[in-house]
C-alpha cells in the first residue's frame, strides 16, 4: 500500500502540529522541491486506518480533495503526505462570523457540494461532513478532509454502524441503516450554520441533540429566516427531510435554482439595488468576508469547537433580528425563483446560537486531531 523506502530519505519532519487518538501531524518538507507537505502518521491496527488510505489513494487527483503526495508503510505505521493547506479551515472562519450574505453562502457551498458529488460518484461516502473538515487554500478554494470514517458503498448497499459528528449526523444513522445521502443531511445542517449563524439542532448531550434531529421541526417562517430567501429555506428543507426517499441528492442539490442563482451571478453583476442591500448588510452584522479572510465575530475556541460544533457565539439572538433587511420579496430577485419551487413547510422552536457542548460519536468517533494550529495540517 506504501513506499517502502523510508519517509527520511525523502522529506524533512518538522514540528508536530497535532495529537490525536490515532497517531499525529507534523509539517515536513520535500529533500527534492522543498515544497512544504503535512504528514500525518497512522499507527497500524485500526480497520479505518487502511480504509483511510485506500479511499485517499482511490480518491487523489480532484482539485476539491486534499492531495495524497505519498504514501509510507513501516512496521507500526503509516505516513501520509498531504499538502498543506495554509488557509485554515471554514470551521475557523465561521467562528468569526455571525452570518454569511446569500452569495458568498452559496459559493462556499457549491464547492463543497461538487467534492461530495465526486466522492459519491466515487463510490465514497465520506460520513463526517462538517466545517472542521472542509480545509481552505491560500487562495481561499475549498478542499475536503479526514477521511477517517468514510467508507465505500455500492449500488443498493446499505450502510451500518454509528458514525460522524452528533450535530451533523443523519436520523437514519441512529436507526441503523443508511445510504449516501447522510453526506447530504450534513451538508444541509453547514447550509443551515452558514446562512443563520447557528445549528438546528442541539442540545447538552449527545442524548438531547440525537432526540432533536429525530424529532425536531425547524421554523422557516419566523426570526431570522425572514431575512433568508425562500429558496434558501426551500434547499436547506429539502435536504433536512428526514424522508430519505424525497430528500435531494448532490446532483440535485447543484441543480438547485438558488445555488444556481447565485453561483452564476456575481457581486458585480447584481443590479444595483441588490448590491446597495448586500453593502449595508456588510456593514452591520452581515458581512461579506473574503475566502480565507476573517473578522471578528463569532468566538472559536480552537479548531474543534466542543467536538464537532459551533459553540457559544458571541452575538444574542436579538443580535440575528437586528440583521433583518428590508423583505426580499420588495426587490424579488431571488424570491422570484420561488414560483418555480415547492416550498417546504416545517414547523418548530427557533433556533439561537451556534452550539452543542456534546463529544463525537462514540463507536466511530471523527478522527480529527485537536492542536490549535491543526488546520494547517490536513
Amino acid at each position: 500500500m506504501g513506499r517502502k523506502n523510508k519517509i527520511e530519505d525523502d522529506y524533512v519532519l518538522g514540528a508536530t502540529i497535532g495529537q490525536g487518538k490515532f497517531g499525529s501531524v507534523c509539517l515536513c518538507q520535500s529533500r527534492f522541491s522543498g515544497v512544504e507537505y503535512a504528514c500525518k502518521t497512522l499507527r497500524k491496527g485500526e480497520e479505518t486506518v487502511h480504509r483511510e488510505v485506500e479511499i485517499m489513494q482511490h480518491l487523489s487527483g480532484h482539485p476539491g480533495v486534499v492531495t495524497l503526495q505519498a504514501v509510507y508503510e513501516e512496521s507500526d505505521c503509516f505516513h501520509l503526505v498531504m499538502e498543506l493547506c495554509s488557509g485554515g479551515c471554514l470551521i475557523n472562519q465561521m467562528a468569526q462570523e455571525v452570518r454569511y450574505l446569500e452569495h458568498h453562502a452559496a459559493n462556499i457551498f457549491k464547492e463543497v457540494m461538487l467534492v461530495i458529488k465526486y466522492c459519491h460518484d466515487m463510490g465514497v461516502v465520506h460520513r463526517d461532513v462538517k466545517p472542521e473538515n472542509i480545509l481552505l487554500t491560500t487562495l481561499g478554494k475549498i478542499k475536503l478532509a479526514d477521511f477517517g470514517l468514510a467508507t465505500r458503498i455500492y449500488n443498493g448497499q446499505s450502510l451500518t454502524g454509528l458514525a460522524g459528528s452528533p450535530a451533523y449526523v443523519a436520523p437514519e444513522v441512529l436507526f441503523g441503516k443508511y445510504s449516501e445521502k447522510v453526506d447530504i443531511w450534513s451538508a444541509g445542517v453547514l447550509l443551515h450554520a452558514l446562512l443563520v449563524g447557528d445549528l438546528p439542532f442541539r442540545g447538552h448531550s449527545k442524548e438531547v441533540i440525537f432526540e432533536a434531529i429525530k424529532n425536531d421541526n425547524l421554523d422557516f417562517h419566523s426570526g431570522v429566516w425572514e431575512s433568508i430567501s425562500k429558496p434558501a429555506r426551500d434547499l436547506i428543507g429539502r435536504m433536512l427531510t428526514r424522508d430519505v426517499s424525497v430528500r435531494i441528492n448532490a446532483d440535485e442539490v447543484l441543480r438547485h435554482p438558488w445555488l444556481l442563482f447565485y453561483t452564476a451571478t456575481t457581486p458585480k453583476t447584481l443590479p444595483l439595488k441588490l448590491r446597495s442591500k448586500n453593502h449595508i448588510g456588510a456593514s452591520s452584522q452581515q458581512r461579506v468576508v473574503a475566502p480565507g479572510l476573517m473578522t471578528p465575530g463569532l468566538k472559536s475556541e480552537g479548531n474543534r469547537i466542543c467536538s464537532g460544533s459551533l459553540c457559544e457565539g458571541s452575538s444574542s439572538p436579538s443580535s440575528f433580528e437586528s440583521c433583518r433587511s428590508e423583505d426580499q420579496d420588495d426587490f424579488g430577485l431571488v424570491d422570484a425563483l420561488a414560483t418555480a419551487i415547492s416550498h417546504v413547510r416545517i414547523s418548530g422552536p427557533k433556533r439561537t446560537r451556534l452550539c452543542s457542548s456534546t463529544g463525537p460519536i462514540e463507536q466511530q468517533i471523527s478522527s480529527n486531531i485537536k492542536a490549535n494550529n491543526l488546520c494547517k495540517a490536513f
